[in-house]
This record gives structure tokens, C-alpha cells and sequence, in this order.
């Protein structure tokens, strides 16, 4: 009876230094939250091709990759908008219009839009603003511009239709 008391002890002891073990080490975990931007741009325009504004005089290719996610709803008219850029610059592009029988941002597919715009540094800047009540959700969007390693963000997440651009940001000045 003694050693079971003991032991019951020693169970609990440790049960407790584990709990409190793991409560530091989460609280010490690098949160991955997405960021939320106010973009500056006229968000009632609508484009009918991708037109980036012009940032500086040469021109580059970009590709971007839109994943829309299983969970969004099977069709969507939400207007899509791609935010990217390096330290100085955003590219705005407005996702092309849809014709009826477009695939374009159904559930569990994949958008690519190949772009010719104003030259970039690297890219370290990406956010999507949705505007719409379809509730559109993408799983993941890639940037890439040919030359440095493609900037991705992954969602899985509903975001509200706020006018805000939710994303991340990894600039910094060298």
C-alpha cells in the first residue's frame, strides 16, 4: 500500500514537470499567423487581362500558381486579387474574368497565370485579397520570378472579405 502511494506520487510529480515542460516549449514555437495589408489600389476596377503596374522599365516573366483549396465552395464569382513584391514595390494583378465554363478557382484545383511585368529584386512580399460572398478559399499560392526561389504562402483557411490583403511579409533591409 505504501510503494502504490509512492508511486502515485511520483506519477503525478512527473505528469505535472511534463505539462509545464511542454507549455514552454510551445510558448517558445515561432507563430505562423498570415499577416493582414491595406492595400492602396481601386479595388471596384475590374480588369479584364492581368496588368501589373509598372514598377521600374524592364520587363520580367512571372508565374503565378493558385491552389484553391478542397474545402472552398465547388465554383466561385469572388474576384481574386494577387499582391506581390520585393522591399520597395507591390505588383497588383487582378485575376483574369471567368467565362461560365472556366475551371478557374474550382474546388481542389490549379490556376497558373504566366505574366510579363516590371523587374522585381527578390520577392519577399505576397498577399490575396478576396472580394466576394462565395467565401473562395485558396489552399496555397507561389510566385515565382525565374531568378530567386519562389515565395509561397499556404492558407487552408477561410479569410473575410474585408478589403484587407492577408499574407505574409519577409522583407527586410540588407
Amino acid at each position: 500500500m505504501q510503494k502504490r502511494k509512492e508511486v502515485s506520487k511520483i506519477m503525478k510529480a512527473f505528469t505535472l514537470i511534463l505539462t509545464f515542460s511542454i507549455i514552454v516549449i510551445l510558448s517558445h514555437a515561432t507563430p505562423t499567423l498570415l499577416t493582414r495589408f491595406k492595400p492602396q489600389m481601386n479595388q471596384s476596377s475590374a480588369l479584364d487581362d492581368v496588368q501589373p503596374q509598372n514598377v521600374a522599365e524592364r520587363n520580367c516573366n512571372y508565374m503565378v500558381t493558385i491552389k484553391t483549396s478542397c474545402h472552398s465552395p465547388r465554383r466561385t464569382n469572388d474576384k481574386i486579387t494577387v499582391l506581390f513584391g520585393d522591399f520597395k514595390h507591390f505588383v497588383p494583378i487582378r485575376t483574369p474574368k471567368m467565362n461560365s465554363n472556366s475551371k478557374r478557382f474550382e474546388r481542389c484545383t490549379t490556376t497558373k497565370f504566366k505574366l510579363l511585368g516590371s523587374c522585381l529584386n527578390k520577392l519577399c512580399r505576397l498577399y490575396v485579397i478576396r472580394s466576394g460572398s462565395d467565401g473562395w478559399m485558396p489552399e496555397y499560392v507561389t510566385v515565382d520570378d525565374y531568378k530567386n526561389t519562389p515565395i509561397s504562402i499556404y492558407f487552408s483557411t477561410f479569410f473575410p472579405d474585408d478589403g484587407a490583403g492577408y499574407g505574409l511579409n519577409f522583407c527586410y533591409e540588407d
